[in-house]
């Protein structure tokens, strides 16, 4: 579902938590000092439950404190994924710790956990009303505003570990408090890699995937690179690339077959589309249980990687030329290949790239060993793509320590 309305995260302690109105107070005030939200409490027991709520936006927060652990069968997914075991390597053993957690909630509209019910969502729909916090900005905004109330409370006390259920992430509680902290949705905290690919083979080098958890909820779809040779942080890296193209202000989603990458070329991904149904490898011979868009790398200079069917950079010619050698003969097939480029060149030029058409030749030959050449076009690019190095995504994932 795009931009789900209600999202919710679990901390969970491993003693007695007596700070629930502290954390409620302080929330308001911080959070009326930062945005200038003024909430009312309509429903509260103290120590135990608050409902806030802020009618300007209609924003509905909760805090709810429960003297038991959480049922384990929540965490099973999660538990399942070898990512979760990356990122906090004792979560099984903080689970078992602990006994008591804090479940936090946000949603906009009066309506909001109605809503979330199909047949509900589509009586509503039939009647003509409008979802409540059905647009990006807000899903945004519920998303800052829950991991503000989970970062203060764990200042009043850090948790073990933190469910953040929009993603299934489980992590470990100051790993949250990194995450939580660089404040850049979609980033690290939304969108869960579940890493999957063959058994390594002794001697050759181990080949992994990344199929996306999170990416459904500002997309549609979620996203998949099979597996390959590159490191999954690098691939992970062009997700996130990927991810800013299509949620910047003027972005869109790369049409399907077509590549995209830095401004610098050195790196180059296509981009595929693939309807809910069909079968794309990641599970054969399973069909794909969600639409997909997938990354197939094609370049990366950082890791000495070239595929063969990498069109050469030395293949760019001038779209705007229409150079006759290329064109279709037909006329009305080249008016419709020619308007096909100048769209796709608006796309690229409304993010502050650029689109550049290249050339496919018989004897373009294997590809050479990878150097980095001189920039002529990205194919399209985007400002801001990460570096690709890997650092810079460890730091946000893994903060500080084994760099």
């Amino acid at each position: 579902m795009l931009y789900p309305n209600r999202i919710q995260a679990a901390l969970l302690f491993d003693r007695p938590i007596a700070d629930l109105e502290a954390i409620m107070r302080d929330f308001a005030r911080i959070e009326g000092m930062r945005s200038g939200a003024q909430f009312n409490v309509p429903e509260e027991n103290p120590g135990r439950f608050y409902r806030l709520y802020n009618g300007a936006e209609e924003l509905v927060v909760t805090f709810e404190y429960l003297d038991r652990p959480c049922s384990a069968d929540l965490f099973r997914p999660a538990l399942s994924s070898p990512f979760t075991g990356i990122a906090t390597p004792d979560i099984r053993e903080r689970i078992a710790r602990s006994g008591t957690h804090i479940l936090l909630e946000v949603s906009h509209g009066v309506f909001a956990g109605v809503e979330e019910n199909p047949e509900i969502a589509s009586f509503f729909e039939t009647v003509g009303r409008t979802r409540s916090g059905a647009t990006q900005a807000q899903f945004a905004r519920r998303l800052g505003v829950l991991a503000l109330m989970a970062r203060i409370a764990a200042e009043h006390a850090m948790p073990l570990a933190v469910h953040w259920t929009q993603s299934d992430m489980l992590i470990s509680g100051e790993l949250f408090d990194t995450l939580a902290a660089a404040n850049d949705a979609p980033g690290a905290l939304h969108i869960h890699p579940s890493l999957f690919g063959p058994a390594v083979v002794e001697g050759e080098k181990a080949l992994v995937g990344i199929r996306t958890f999170g990416a459904r909820h500002w997309l549609g779809r979620e996203i998949i690179i099979q597996p390959n040779v590159l490191p999954w942080v690098a691939n992970l890296e062009t997700i996130f690339a990927f991810l800013r193209v299509v949620t910047m202000p003027n972005g869109y989603v790369i049409p399907d077959g077509d590549t995209f990458g830095p401004e610098d070329r050195s790196l180059s991904y296509r981009v595929l589309h693939h309807d809910q149904g069909a079968n794309i490898g990641y599970a054969e011979p399973e069909p794909a249980d969600v639409p997909f868009y997938e990354l197939v790398p094609l370049k990366h200079l950082a890791h000495g990687f070239v595929a063969p069917e990498h069109v050469p950079d030395a293949n760019v010619f001038e779209d705007r030329a229409f150079p006759a050698a290329i064109m279709p003969g037909d006329q009305d097939a080249k008016m419709a290949l020619a308007n096909e480029w100048g769209e796709k060149r608006k796309l690229a030029e409304g993010i502050g790239g650029r689109f550049e058409v290249r050339q496919a030749r018989e004897n373009d030959g294997p590809p050479p060993p990878p150097q980095p050449r001189p920039v002529i076009a990205p194919t399209p690019s985007q400002p801001g793509l990460p570096g690709v190095s890997g650092r810079g995504l460890r730091v946000q994932m893994f903060g500080r320590k084994g760099l």
